[in-house]
């Protein structure tokens, strides 16, 4: 039975992050992108950085240019180039302008090597929600140069300790801007569903495991599935179906029920244990975790529970699979020289490859642009969030140092 009820939790949704309240109006350059160049091909394996220069102006400049210049550096496609020195071939420049309480932004993006405007739009937001503001300055010019959407207006959900208790919680995609989304219980594993509107998670309450739903618009959660055992919910599906594990008829075995919480219907059947399930992309596979050859290995099958194969096989210890959202990749957590590492595997050839090397590293999970992956890591001392390139480039941590934060959960594009 379903139960909904408001949460008095210290997060403030304003007006969905307060992001709509930006308005983006006056001076839009006369451009398509199905007809505009595309300076970057992401998608080729002989990529090039891009020498891009940067130049500010006005109250506030200095602060929205830090977090458009840490967007795109880390993107690894883009070399920075000093103003008034030669080798750059676009320049963005950013005149901002601030009253008490608004801020106005205008950019100007040029190719510098045709000579041409391929960018002018007028930006404004409260002085608040700033770096709002500068991520979707980011994101625009990010489409511009690669005619792809960008991911530096996502956010990471994600467990933070304190007082051994775990919180779920919310950052922007850099670790900024951190909110308290649920304190009540143990809170253990969560997921998006696949619009961004919803925060699906595994609470423990009056010693009953049970699957919430939190509507991220008004913050009214929703039980969708309690029984006896441990309910631990997976990934959501384009399909609107929700994948969980649950122990309710003895070991943990494979579930999927609607984002609603109707018809649970039970997909694995086994002596051995089933958790961890993820949709594919396309909904019509579902990644899971399983020891029923031993050992916990990385398994696939189809979304009627037919059709099960093993994904790996080195190793005796592999967790925490998670799809790229092209479906091409499968990144995990893999035990190796007594530690657990990043893997990525590709799907077609079964290669697979490590990705991080110090400390214990766990809970992978894609941007929604398949560029990066965020994971945590005990690396200094204190398990925290960490992302980096999707080749292992450009590790760092997101979460401050001291902070104990794990399992992060990338959402998809927000709207």
């Amino acid at each position: 039975m379903k139960k909904k009820f408001k949460l008095q939790s210290r997060i403030k949704f304003r007006t969905r992050f307060k992001v709509f309240v930006l308005i983006f109006s006056l001076f839009f350059s006369l451009f398509t992108l199905s007809d505009a160049k595309i300076y970057i091909d992401i998608t080729s394996p002989a990529l090039r950085k891009l020498p891009i220069s940067f130049n500010f102006a006005g109250e506030k400049a200095d602060e929205i240019a830090g977090v458009i210049k840490d967007d795109l550096e880390f993107t690894g496609i883009f070399y920075p180039v000093e103003p008034n020195i030669a080798g750059a071939e676009i320049t963005v420049k950013i005149d901002v302008k601030a009253s008490v309480e608004r801020l106005s932004a205008e950019v100007l993006l040029t190719d510098l090597i045709e000579d041409k405007e391929i960018l002018r739009k007028r930006y404004e937001a409260e002085k608040d929600i700033l770096r709002t503001l500068a991520h979707t300055i980011s994101n625009d010019i990010f489409k511009v140069i690669t005619g792809q959407a960008g991911v530096f207006r996502t956010r990471i959900a994600y467990l933070m300790e304190t007082g051994g208790k775990k919180g779920l919680h919310l950052m922007d995609w850099d670790g900024y801007n951190a909110q308290m989304v649920v304190s009540k219980g143990l809170t253990f594993g969560h997921s998006w569903s696949r619009d961004g509107e919803y925060l699906l998670y595994s609470s423990e309450r009056d010693r009953s495991w049970s699957i919430y739903s939190m509507n991220l618009k008004d913050n009214t959660e929703t039980m969708l599935f309690s029984s006896k055992g441990l309910n631990l919910v997976g990934g959501t599906s384009p399909q609107g179906y929700v994948a969980f594990s649950s122990s309710k008829d003895g070991s943990p075995e494979i579930y999927i029920m609607g984002i609603d919480g109707s018809n649970p219907r039970r997909l694995t059947r086994t002596i051995g244990i089933d958790v961890s399930p993820i949709f594919s992309p396309s909904g019509q596979e579902i990644a899971f975790v399983s020891d029923r050859g031993g050992s916990p290995q990385i398994y696939i099958m189809d979304i009627n529970g037919s059709g099960i194969r093993r994904i790996t096989f080195e190793g005796n210890y592999n967790t925490s699979p998670v799809w790229s959202p092209d479906g091409k990749w499968m990144a995990y957590s893999g035990r190796k020289d007594g530690n657990n590492q990043i893997f990525i595997v590709n799907l077609e050839t079964m290669e697979a490859r490590q990705l991080t090397e110090n400390g214990n590293n766990e809970s992978p999970t894609f941007s929604p642009d398949g560029m990066f992956i965020a994971f945590d890591s005990d690396r200094d001392g204190v398990k925290g969030i960490y992302i980096m390139r999707i080749n292992g480039d450009g590790q760092k941590r997101i979460t401050p140092k001291g902070v104990k934060a794990m399992v992060p959960r990338w959402s998809p594009y927000l709207k």
